[in-house]
């Protein structure tokens, strides 16, 4: 890859930042032009300022300033606002997405429609749900993209399953994991400042939910009872997004016991993390988080895109009826102390590994 190569990195929704952060770095470092695009798909104030600093990450050079609303909407502004800016970028510049947020749906399709080299970080995860727009997004990106980097084997062979060329296929491992293993000793003594902020005296449980799916009155009762089950010798901390809280508040469910705060840093929230007694989240990433950190996780969906969490026994797919969810909770607390997981490439070097195989196989092909 010429030194003088553009590459474009687009960003949308806050676990992009935390895992094109380690690549921007990596690819500024061998000197090579780096534009990063934030599309403002998903915009809280307080997150994204702290975010950059969290990370050690620059502001973003180009902000879309995408609008709320529908998905195909954002979906529709992002693709007329990325069609001009390819069109009118260098023809050899590349083109890197992340994840499978509709920002990285968009910028996919603008760049193959301009011309553009486009690969695919954490390509290959699949939950088998069609019903979920994160699962058609990744299909899609997956197919139109000139490099899939894979973060386990189970993406690779989901990848070949699907009839991806495996020429266009590579095993990196996991990109988050390198952002975890640069911060850990900032999220190890940050738990101490934020004792006295959340007023922790005992042990706690750590919840997350952001899924469309949730966001539902019936799962949420369901959720919260079996919380409330164990608030009497266990505090539930739950950093709740501004729409969880609205909706929580329209229908009038009640939280219990259950402590909403709001959302947090990336530092602290993993802090947190990091001393629960158990997680339960509907995210993807906090899946693999989790995992690595040697906190026992329980995850409140039906399915998982990331089975190698659960196939090396620190994730459990448990669903959203209360007494699944309890009988798990449970079992957890009874089992005791917790094994961290150690998966191959999960080993925070994942960026030099796209970043070396990016100037080995741009170079030969644009």
């Amino acid at each position: 890859m010429p030194k003088s190569c553009n590459i474009i990195l687009v960003v949308g929704a806050r676990p992009n930042f935390i895992k094109i952060a380690p690549l921007v770095i990596e690819l500024e470092n061998e000197g090579l032009n780096v534009e990063l695009v934030h599309t403002g798909q998903h915009w809280d104030e307080k997150l994204s300022n702290q975010i950059f600093e969290d990370l050690n990450l620059r502001e973003p050079d180009i902000h879309l300033e995408t609008p709320q609303g529908t998905m195909n909407s954002q979906l529709g502004f992002m693709i007329q606002k990325f069609d001009f800016h390819f069109t009118n970028s260098d023809n050899d510049t590349i083109v890197g997405v992340v994840g499978d947020v509709t920002s990285t749906l968009a910028a996919a399709i603008s760049a193959k429609n301009t011309g553009k080299f486009v690969f695919h970080i954490e390509s290959g995860l699949r939950s088998h749900n069609l019903g979920m727009p994160e699962e058609r997004n990744r299909i899609m990106v997956d197919q139109i993209s000139d490099i899939c980097f894979a973060p386990s084997k189970d993406a690779v062979q989901n990848l070949l399953n699907e009839n991806v060329d495996k020429e266009r296929i590579s095993f990196v491992g996991n990109i988050m994991m390198d952002s975890l293993f640069k911060n850990i000793k900032k999220i190890e003594l940050a738990y101490e400042k934020i004792i006295p902020v959340y007023g922790i005296e005992r042990d706690f449980f750590i919840t997350t939910l952001h899924r469309d799916e949730n966001i539902h009155k019936d799962n949420l009762k369901e959720i919260f009872t079996a919380l409330n089950e164990f608030s009497d010798n266990y505090d539930i901390i739950l950093p709740a997004h501004p729409r969880l809280k609205k909706f929580v508040e329209s229908e009038s469910i009640n939280i219990g016991k259950i402590n909403f705060i709001d959302s947090l840093p990336y530092i602290e929230f993993l802090s947190l993390v990091m001393n629960a007694k158990v997680c339960l989240t509907d995210s993807g990433g906090l899946q693999e988080e989790t995992s690595v950190l040697g906190v026992p996780c329980l995850t409140l969906r039906e399915e998982t895109e990331r089975p190698i969490t659960v196939e090396l026994g620190t994730n459990t797919v448990v669903g959203t009826k209360k007494e699944d969810i309890i009988k798990s909770i449970k079992l957890l607390l009874k089992a005791g102390d917790y094994n961290k997981m150690k998966a191959d490439l999960w080993d925070g070097n994942t960026s030099s590994r796209i970043v070396k195989e990016l100037m080995e196989r741009v170079n030969g092909k644009i």
